[in-house]
């Protein structure tokens, strides 16, 4: 039968899509018997439902009459929101056609969908030029990459990943009282236990209206549960200390609901629950262990959220694929999609691409940004480190791959971002944060095996942040002039390289940009700085139109 149709569709329709970047990128996954097939279609009109689509596309007629198709949206945001992303994407890029996109994305209703059925439409419905492109996608799970009695110990010791290189220096940023306040963190993945002794008194919770498939076994949701451990575990004395843990929220946003398993529907609720510079992590990869996002409409969703200023951070996958082989190349040839891709490297001060045979290695590419560390992530979960009183909320594991490396880049981009927000009142997108850590990081060792990006490093980051902050104010005539002793403990002088007026003023401000000290330019050239804790200030100097900033440190 199938042979049969496919002759009959080569006959009815001879019009084939010539050089369209976005088809022949379909595939099934071997592992799963279950899929949906999406399809984007190409107008500029919006198309709102079956009628619209064959009023447009008369060419479609035959073959949705034959297998009585029937087609849904695949996107479903609130007006609101719709109206929220396109009006975002136009500030921040220009345009909104990666929003508009979204809106003409279908799923494609067909009795008894099998794989060769969906296989065999996804084939047909690409030859017409009417459509952008068909994407399949399992609809079975893609395998993932107050303290409770007896008392727990402070594990923080075991957590080297928050000091210094080999570290991402996290403890530089803390020390400036910077742990991502402000900020709101959503997670994609199958769950977390909220009733772990280091999440229970975090605002760490499942979004709502969205519930954790009884069938996901602890194999599954233990890997959120080490996830949110990573970025929001509480400060508390004792378990681990979450890198960002000062974050105003972390939800999980399930792939695998009580009602079945939708992956595309998870991110979209996501991206409707998100604003601008809010984070979104993909604890994802596909089903060979690629990015999620190589399947067309998570491209298209994180495009669409990242070009409406929602950073999305991403895990390259453990499947040791190159995503620069000619496999990929339909998928590079999509362009960047705004998401941070982050790879697995090894924990130590070589930062090599982590590859170990017969097990995994980190997908790598041109198209990987950064690596996190790919094993002895210390982190809540499983039990399979410390397991106290045989406890599941008790339980402590060393994690790894890219799904451990994901959470600590992300838990950087969150730091970062309220760093930046405090400094400014706004938002850094992702292609910006993204461009501050790689260049700001610790390069990658001997890349020649396949390059998964640099390490962060926390400390010149945020330097970083603060330098262009510096460069966004107003200083076209900078007054000239140098501070002493630094660091200082009580009288902090001046020398200026010309003379000030009668107006010149200083002003101090702390790590988080908020004005500690305020007054007119002493004639003696000094002010008493002893009632200022001891941490990193920044010191302004102004007269008229003139300023200028210094970075001292207060002992």
């Amino acid at each position: 039968m199938i042979k049969k149709l496919l002759i009959l569709f080569s006959i009815l329709f001879s019009i084939l899509t010539n050089g369209q970047t976005r088809k022949n990128q379909f595939h099934l996954n071997s592992e799963s018997n279950k899929h949906e097939l999406h399809l984007s279609f190409k107008s500029d009109l919006v198309l709102n439902n079956k009628d619209a689509i064959l009023n447009q596309f008369s060419e479609l007629e035959g073959i949705t009459a034959i297998f009585q198709l029937d087609f849904i949206k695949s996107i479903s945001f609130s007006d609101e929101k719709w109206n929220e992303l396109e009006r975002n994407a136009i500030l921040l890029n220009g345009n909104a056609v990666s929003i508009a996109k979204l809106k003409n994305i279908f799923k494609v209703i067909v009795d008894n969908p099998t794989n060769d059925r969906l296989f065999f439409l996804a084939t047909q419905f690409e030859q017409f030029e009417s459509v952008e492109y068909a994407s399949l996608i399992s609809l079975e799970p893609i395998k993932p990459p107050f303290d409770i009695p007896p008392t727990t110990p402070d594990f923080f010791v075991n957590q080297t990943y928050v000091g210094p290189n080999p570290g991402l220096n996290m403890s530089y940023a803390w020390e400036m009282g910077l742990k991502g306040a402000g900020i709101r963190v959503r997670d994609v993945e199958y769950g977390f236990n909220s009733n772990h002794e280091d999440l229970n008194e975090v605002n760490a919770f499942i979004a709502s209206g969205m519930t954790i498939s009884s069938d996901a076994t602890a194999t599954y949701t233990e890997h959120g549960t080490a996830v949110f451990g990573i970025i929001i575990a509480g400060n508390d004395g004792y378990g681990i200390t979450g890198l960002a843990h000062d974050a105003t929220e972390m939800v999980l946003y399930p792939e695998w609901q009580e009602i079945g398993y939708d992956r595309i529907y998870a991110v979209n609720q996501s991206i409707q629950n998100s604003t601008v510079g809010d984070i979104i992590i993909y604890e994802m990869q596909d089903g060979v262990g690629a990015p999620a996002e190589s399947n067309s409409v998570i491209w298209d969703l994180t495009k669409a959220a990242s070009d409406a200023g929602i950073v999305v951070v991403a895990a390259a996958g453990n499947g040791n694929q190159n995503l620069d082989e000619a496999i990929y190349a339909d998928y590079m040839s999509r362009g960047n999609s705004g998401a941070i891709i982050v790879g697995a490297g090894t924990p130590d001060l070589n930062h090599f691409r982590f590859n170990q045979i017969n097990w995994w290695g980190s997908t790598y590419g041109s198209r990987v940004d950064l690596q996190g560390w790919a094993r002895n992530v210390f982190t809540c979960g499983y039990g399979t480190a410390i397991m106290i009183n045989n406890d599941i909320n008790q339980g402590y594991t060393n994690f790894s791959g890219t799904s451990a490396a994901t959470p600590m880049v992300a838990a950087c981009a969150i730091v970062l971002q309220s760093y930046h927000h405090s400094l400014t009142g706004n938002y850094l997108t992702g292609t910006q944060l993204r461009t501050i850590l790689k260049e700001t990081g610790i390069p990658q060792g001997n890349p020649v095996t396949g390059n998964v990006g640099p390490f962060p490093n926390m400390q010149t980051a945020l330097q970083r942040v603060y330098d262009d902050y510096l460069l966004g104010l107003d200083s076209v005539n900078e007054t000239e002039f140098t501070v002493f002793p630094n660091p200082v403990q009580n009288q902090l002088k001046f020398l200026t390289q010309q003379d000030l007026s009668e107006m010149a003023a200083v002003e101090i401000f702390n790590a988080l940009g908020q004005s500690v000290f305020q007054s007119m330019m002493p004639n003696e050239k000094q002010v008493d700085v002893s009632n200022l804790s001891s941490g990193m200030y920044f010191v302004k100097v102004s007269d008229g139109n003139q300023s200028a900033t210094k970075k001292i440190i207060k002992k």
